[in-house]
């Protein structure tokens, strides 16, 4: 059986290239929101969550949500996949991004198919 990823990108796009890219080895669950991420979660099992950090569409961004499903118990690992550069953060994300306990990898789009199915690989086998 396939392990279960969820994914959470604003962008259509972004949102298809999971779901291309990670299917042949992952059963794919993408989100377009926080708070649709959130619930999900939170009622369903995965074995790993994909977070984008800039989120336009929401008022809050990845690392808010990462923060949130942990404060709420969920104890699944997860992985920024974003176009901010992590030297880029701002000093507010870096400090929240700082004290999450889930976080297994930081990475910055644009990343190879194959790479980014072995990062998740190395987090849950």
């Amino acid at each position: 059986m396939k392990k279960r990823i969820l994914t959470l990108d604003d962008q259509e796009s972004m949102r298809n290239v999971f779901l291309f890219t990670l299917k042949k080895e992952f059963d794919v669950t993408v989100t377009s929101t926080a708070e649709e991420t959130i619930r999900k979660a939170k009622t369903e099992h995965f074995d790993f969550i994909l977070i984008d950090i800039l989120l336009d569409t929401d008022n809050m961004d990845g690392i808010d949500v990462a923060m949130e499903l942990e404060r709420c118990g969920v104890n699944t690992p997860y992985g920024f996949l974003t176009s901010l550069a992590e030297e880029n953060l701002e000093e507010d994300q870096r400090k929240r991004t700082g004290r999450l306990k889930n976080l297994k990898f930081y990475q910055t789009k644009p990343i190879a198919p194959a790479e980014l199915t072995n990062k998740i690989k190395s987090v849950i086998g």
